[in-house]
C-alpha cells in the first residue's frame, strides 16, 4: 500500500499525532486519513485520497490541512520573530529586545482584530435575541424605501466603440481580461459575471500575497460545498502564534478565539439588494444592468444607491467587521447588505482587499466565498483554466490544492477545454448579427466594419458545412476536420486569433444581445427562458478550438432531431492539469470512490515522479459485518447473464432477471435501488416485463416484482422531477411495504444522492455500464491512448503493439467501473448503517473486474463461481439481513 509506503518515510512525530482538533471523537480510519494528509502537505505530495462517503471525509480533509496551516503558520510566525533582530554581532540583550518588540507588534494587531470581531459577534448575537422578542423594535431598513422605477436605454448604447486592433495594450485595458483569448465558454460566463471583483494587480504588486500558503479546497456541487461551509462552523482551530509567545504578550488567549473567518462572495444575481435589477430575468441582464447604473453618463437619479463610494466608508468597514464575525452563508450576506444598506456584492469584494489573509470558494452558481485561513474554495473552471486563473490573479505558485468528489476530475477538465455548438445557434447568431450590422451600418467604422463582415461569413462557412452535412447520408456521428469549416468563400483570409480576441474585447456579443433584448415585445420577454450566456458567446468559445486545436483534441459532429451538434472534444487532460500540479505544493484528490486509480497514476499524473506520488484507500466505518457483497452469475431460472451488447437484449434473460429481481425482493428488507446501464435498456427491461408470461394466466414479471416491492423507476424526461420521485420513494418505503427504486448509471440518482438506512438496504447492478465503444468520440478517445502509449512504450514493435492495446482497454473498463462504484456508494452512509451490494453480470465475476472495484467492496465480497446457483446467493442473502433484525 502507498500509505505503507508513506509511513515508512515520515517522522514518528508526524505519525503519532493524534489532535487534529476534530470537533468528534475520530474514528480510526478518520485519523489514518488526517495524519497521511498533513505528511503529504508536509512533504510537498501529489496524492489520490478514497475513503467512502459516510466516513467523515470532508471533516477530515478540513481538520487535516487546517491543523498543518496552523503549525505552518505558527513556524512562519517564529521564523519572522527571528528574522526580525538586528546583526547577530549586537549585545544579547538587544537581540532579545528586536526579538520580543517583533513578536509583540504581530500578536497585537492579531489580537486587536480578534476583540473586534469578537464584539460584533456579541452585537450580532444581541440583535438576533431583540428580533427575537416580539414586543422589540425593529429598526427601518435603508433597503426597504428603495423605489423600483426603471431607468430607460437608448438604441445608443448598444453601438460599438471604436475598435484600434494594433493598440493592443489600449485594448487589454479596455477590456478588463486581457487573459481570456484561451477561455471556453462556460469559463467566459462565470468570468463575465466576476468582472471587477478581484484587484488587477500584477504578481509582485504590493497587494500580492503570494508568500502566504493558501489551501485551495475545491469541489463541484451545491450541497457539496455547502456541507463544506457548515462543517467549518463545527472547527476551532488553536492559535497560529507560538504558546512562548501567547503566554508573555497576549492575556486571555483562553476567552479570545482565533476564529476561522469566512465572507462570501457571490454573483450580482444571488447578492443583488436593488430591486430594478434583481427583478431582471436572468444573470447577463442583471450584470449588463448593474454596470450601466455605473456609467458616467447615467442621470444620478437612475443610479444604484447601494453602490459603496469613498463616503460610504464607515459602511464597508461594518459590513466587512460583520461578514468576518461568525460563518456566514450567501444568503446571510444578502441580508446584511439589506440591513446596513450597503450592495454585499460590491462591500464583499473590500472585505477580502482588506482582509490580510483571504480565501475564495464557489458554488456551482458562481459564488465565492473567503476565509481568514486562507481555505480557497471554487468551482473547477476557475482552477482547472490558466487564463481563468491570470485574468482573476489567482496564482497556485507554492500553493496547496485540494479537489474533494474529485472521482469525474478527468472528465471535468476536458469538458471545461471542450466547446459545443449547434446549426441552430449559429442560425440564430447569423439572424441577430444580421439585424444588428443593418441597423447600425452607418455607424460600423473601420475595424468593427471588417470584423463584423468576418464573423459573419465564418460563421455562414461553418453552418454551410453543417446543413450539408445534415442533409446528407453520412452516420449519425464522426470526425470532422477544422479546414472542413473554413472552406467558404473569403474565409482562408481570416486570421482567427485577432478576430476572437476582437469577440472579446469590443463587447459584440453583449451588444448585439442587449439589442436583440432591447427591441423585443415587452408582451413576449415574460418567460422567453433566454440564455445566460449570449448565443455568440458559444460561437467565440468555438472559435479557439479553430484557432489553435490541441494535438490532444478532436472536432466531431453528431446528428439530433432535425439539427446537427459540432464539438472539439479535449481528449487528454493531463497537459491542462500539469501546470496545476507542477507550481503547488501539493496536490490532494479525495473522493469516496476514486477506484480504480490507475488512470490517475497513469494519464493525469504520469510526469509525477514516483517519489512525490502516493495513493491511498482507507476502509469504511461501519463494522465489516455491516456490509456484504455478491456477484450473481446466473438467475433462478439457470440463464447466465451476460449484459454484453450484442446479447443483452434476450428477452429468456431479461424474464429471469425479473424472476430473479422478484425474488431478491422477498428476502431483501425495505428499500431496494437497481441501477442499468442506459436509459433505453431499462426501457427495454420494462417492455418486456410487462409482457404475460407463458402458462401463467396474465400474470407478468412486472406485476410479480410488484407483488414483493412497489416498482419506482427513474426517466430521462422531466415529467417528474427527481425530488418528486426520492419524495414517492421514500413515502412508500415508510408506509412498511418496501419499494424498488429502478435508475440509471449516470443517470440523475447515480451520484450525490443518500439512500442511508431503509432507502437502500440494498444496491443491485445490472450489466457493466460501458460507454458505446462505436461512438466516434470514445474511438477517438481509446485510439489516441494506444498511440500515446505506443509512443512511450520501450521493446519490441509487438510489445509496444501489445501495451498499447492494453492501455486502451484498460481506460475503457477503468471509466466503466468508476461509474459503478459511484452507485455502490449510494447506500453505506454511516456508521451504523447496513446493506447488501449484488452485481449482476457474469463480468463481474473476472478478476480483473473485481481489482477495480473500491478496497471497502472487495473485502466484503462473497467467493463466488460462474457455477454457483442464484439460491445460495439468496439464501446468504436473507440469513444476512435475518441477522440484523434480531
Amino acid at each position: 500500500m502507498a500509505s505503507d509506503q508513506l509511513r515508512a518515510a515520515t517522522p514518528p512525530m508526524e505519525l503519532q499525532r493524534t489532535d487534529f482538533h476534530h470537533p468528534y471523537s475520530p474514528y480510526d480510519i478518520q485519523l489514518q486519513l488526517m495524519r497521511a494528509l498533513y505528511s503529504c502537505l508536509e512533504q510537498g505530495k501529489v496524492a489520490v485520497f478514497e475513503s467512502p462517503t459516510g466516513t467523515g471525509k470532508s471533516l477530515s480533509l478540513i481538520c487535516g490541512s487546517l491543523t498543518w496551516l496552523r503549525d505552518h503558520k505558527r513556524s512562519a510566525f517564529q521564523t519572522a520573530v527571528d528574522n526580525a533582530t538586528c546583526d547577530d554581532d549586537e549585545p544579547e540583550w538587544m537581540l532579545d529586545f528586536a526579538r520580543r518588540e517583533s513578536s509583540r507588534k504581530m500578536t497585537e494587531k492579531r489580537k486587536e482584530l480578534e476583540e473586534r470581531l469578537e464584539r460584533t459577534r456579541k452585537e450580532e448575537e444581541q440583535q438576533r435575541n431583540a428580533l427575537e422578542n416580539p414586543e422589540g423594535s425593529r429598526k427601518k431598513l435603508k433597503y426597504s424605501i428603495q423605489s423600483t422605477e426603471t431607468g430607460g436605454l437608448s438604441e445608443d448604447h448598444f453601438a460599438l466603440d471604436d475598435y484600434d486592433s494594433e493598440n493592443e495594450e489600449h485594448s487589454k485595458q479596455r477590456s478588463g481580461l486581457a487573459y481570456t483569448n484561451e477561455l471556453s465558454s462556460s469559463t467566459l460566463e462565470l468570468l463575465e459575471r466576476f468582472k471587477g471583483q478581484f484587484s488587477t494587480a500584477k504578481p509582485g504588486s504590493d497587494d500580492d500575497d503570494n508568500d502566504e500558503v493558501k489551501i485551495f479546497y475545491c469541489s463541484r456541487t451545491h450541497s457539496q460545498l455547502s456541507q463544506f461551509a457548515g462543517e467549518l462552523r463545527r472547527v476551532k482551530m488553536p492559535w497560529s502564534i507560538p504558546k512562548d509567545f501567547l503566554s508573555t504578550d497576549l492575556t486571555g488567549e483562553e476567552e479570545l478565539e482565533e476564529r476561522v473567518k469566512h465572507v462570501t462572495l457571490g454573483s450580482r444575481k444571488n447578492l443583488c439588494i436593488n430591486p430594478r435589477v434583481s427583478s431582471l430575468e436572468n444573470a447577463t441582464a442583471i450584470n449588463e444592468r448593474c454596470l450601466d447604473l455605473q456609467q458616467p453618463n447615467v442621470n444620478p437619479q437612475h443610479k444604484c444607491p447601494f453602490l459603496p463610494s469613498k463616503e460610504d466608508e464607515r459602511h464597508v468597514l461594518q459590513f466587512r467587521d460583520h461578514a468576518l464575525s461568525t460563518v456566514k452563508d450567501i444568503e446571510d450576506l444578502g441580508k446584511l447588505g439589506k440591513k446596513i444598506g450597503i450592495c454585499p456584492y460590491y462591500a464583499s469584494r473590500s472585505v477580502v482587499k482588506n482582509s490580510e489573509v483571504c480565501c475564495l470558494r464557489v458554488r456551482p452558481s458562481t459564488n465565492l466565498v473567503a476565509d481568514e485561513w486562507q481555505i480557497v474554495t471554487l468551482p473547477y473552471p476557475l482552477l482547472l483554466q490558466r487564463s481563468a486563473r491570470e485574468a482573476l490573479n489567482l496564482s497556485v505558485k507554492g500553493h496547496i490544492i485540494i479537489i474533494d468528489e474529485a472521482h469525474n476530475l478527468m472528465d471535468a477538465i476536458s469538458n471545461i477545454h471542450s466547446v459545443t455548438v449547434t446549426l441552430s445557434q449559429l442560425q440564430t447568431s447569423l439572424s441577430q448579427l444580421t439585424i444588428y450590422a443593418r441597423k447600425f451600418k452607418t455607424r460600423l467604422k473601420g475595424k468593427n466594419r471588417s470584423y463584423v463582415a468576418q464573423v459573419i461569413r465564418l460563421l455562414s462557412s461553418i453552418a454551410a458545412h453543417l446543413r450539408s452535412l445534415l442533409e446528407s447520408g453520412k452516420a449519425p456521428e464522426g470526425p470532422i476536420l477544422a479546414s472542413e469549416l473554413m472552406s467558404g468563400k473569403g474565409v482562408d483570409q481570416i486570421n482567427p486569433y485577432k478576430l476572437s480576441r476582437y469577440l472579446q474585447e469590443s463587447k459584440l456579443a453583449r451588444k448585439v444581445d442587449g439589442y436583440v433584448e432591447f427591441t423585443k415585445d415587452p408582451s413576449n420577454k415574460q418567460g422567453t427562458g433566454n440564455p445566460t450566456v449570449p448565443v455568440l458567446f458559444h460561437i467565440q468559445g468555438f472559435l479557439l478550438s479553430l484557432m489553435n486545436p490541441s494535438a490532444e483534441g478532436r472536432l466531431f459532429y453528431l446528428k439530433e432531431q432535425g439539427d446537427i451538434q459540432l464539438k472539439y472534444m479535449l481528449l487528454d487532460p493531463t497537459n491542462q492539469f500539469r501546470e496545476l500540479v507542477e507550481d503547488a505544493r501539493a496536490v490532494i484528490l479525495a473522493g469516496g470512490t476514486m477506484s480504480p486509480m490507475k488512470d490517475y497514476m497513469n494519464h493525469l499524473f504520469s510526469y509525477v515522479p514516483a517519489s512525490r506520488l502516493d495513493t491511498f484507500s482507507y476502509g469504511h466505518v461501519i463494522p465489516p459485518e455491516n456490509l456484504i457483497a455478491h456477484t450473481l452469475v446466473r438467475g433462478v431460472q439457470g440463464s447466465e447473464f451476460d449484459f454484453t451488447y450484442d446479447v443483452r437484449d434476450s428477452e429468456k434473460m431479461i424474464m429471469d432477471l425479473g424472476r430473479t429481481i422478484a425474488t431478491l425482493c422477498h428476502v431483501i428488507p425495505d428499500g431496494v435501488v437497481a441501477f442499468f446501464p442506459s436509459y433505453d435498456y431499462l426501457g427495454r427491461v420494462l417492455s418486456i416485463w410487462k409482457k404475460p408470461m407463458l402458462g401463467e394466466q396474465g400474470q407478468t414479471v412486472y406485476g410479480l416484482i410488484g407483488q414483493k416491492k412497489p416498482i419506482l423507476s427513474e426517466s430521462r424526461d422531466l415529467t417528474v422531477t427527481t425530488e418528486e420521485l426520492l419524495q414517492t420513494y421514500a413515502k412508500t418505503v415508510d408506509s412498511g411495504r418496501g419499494a424498488l427504486l429502478l435508475s440509471v448509471v449516470g443517470g440523475k440518482l447515480s451520484e450525490g444522492i443518500n439512500f442511508s438506512d431503509k432507502l437502500g438496504r440494498a444496491v443491485l447492478i445490472v450489466g457493466l455500464p460501458f460507454p458505446n465503444i462505436r461512438s466516434a468520440v470514445w474511438q477517438a478517445k481509446i485510439q489516441y491512448i494506444e498511440q500515446k502509449t505506443y509512443q512511450q512504450a520501450a521493446g519490441s514493435e509487438a510489445s509496444r503493439q501489445s501495451a498499447a492495446k492494453a492501455a486502451g482497454r484498460d481506460f475503457y473498463e477503468n471509466s466503466c467501473m468508476r461509474a459503478v462504484n459511484q452507485c455502490i456508494g449510494r447506500a453505506i452512509r454511516h456508521r451504523n448503517d447496513y446493506a447488501a451490494i449484488v452485481l449482476i453480470d457474469r463480468r463481474y465475476d473476472k478478476p480483473g473486474i473485481q481489482a477495480k472495484l473500491p478496497a471497502w467492496i472487495k473485502q466484503s465480497m462473497v467467493g463466488s463461481s460462474v457455477q454457483r446457483p442464484a439460491g445460495a446467493t439468496i439464501q446468504s442473502l436473507a440469513k444476512f439481513f435475518a441477522s440484523k433484525s434480531t
